[in-house]
């Protein structure tokens, strides 16, 4: 259970998470709560990726110890970079997933869909992508975006908070960690500390506060 925020820059994608694990039984209750140790927590960099997951345990480990996902051009964009995300990471991480033995059971339907457990945040080249258990992917033209048990709350404080246009670097990243307060206070699957991750084009560099 998670809440996870981004904001896209005009230069920069920006990644905060909570660092909150609830087991959870079969009657919906919180049977037991942990807090990631630091190293391992819910959002990491991938080779020139950072890559995140609320929903499995499970697909945290994955993305972060076995996903190696295709190394983009540096300056793809736009269209190009869209389609790049399509045909190439897309497959390349189901394949992961299903070798894992993460994916949903399949099912006697010929038209079943592939599937898993988790919503997936992706910065590549500082552009944000979600990709939902189906594995289809968006980008939102408003560059917010909030996933996980608190994203309702969390994106409530974002619209709120956000406004029109973009941020700089220090003024999304005090946004984010606001959002996720909010989500914490709200939502029992979500807490602190927080973590911010920033992929920023121009220093080519990622940041973890």
């Amino acid at each position: 259970m998670t809440t996870i925020v981004g904001i896209q820059g005009d230069t920069f994608a920006l990644i905060c998470t909570d660092s909150q694990i609830s087991d959870v039984d079969d009657n919906g209750y919180v049977t037991q709560l942990a807090i990631m140790r630091d190293g391992v927590g819910k959002v990491q960099a991938n080779g020139k990726y950072l890559i995140g997951a609320a929903g499995d345990v499970r697909a945290i480990n994955i993305l972060h110890h076995a996903f190696q996902p295709p190394a983009a051009p540096p300056n793809l964009k736009g269209r190009k970079l869209d389609h790049f995300f399509t045909v190439k990471f897309i497959p390349s991480l189901r394949e992961c997933f299903e070798q894992q033995g993460y994916a949903m059971p399949d099912n006697d339907l010929k038209t079943h869909m592939a599937e898993m457990g988790s919503s997936i945040i992706v910065a590549i080249n500082g552009t944000l992508y979600t990709v939902d258990g189906d594995y289809s992917w968006y980008s939102d033209v408003n560059g917010v975006y909030a996933i996980g048990t608190g994203a309702q709350y969390a994106m409530g404080a974002l619209h709120a908070l956000h406004g029109r246009g973009r941020l700089g670097v220090q003024k999304a990243r005090q946004h984010a960690m606001k959002a996720l307060a909010a989500a914490a206070r709200f939502d029992p699957y979500t807490g602190s500390p927080y973590h911010v991750h920033i992929q920023d084009t121009k220093k080519e560099s990622r940041s973890r506060y």
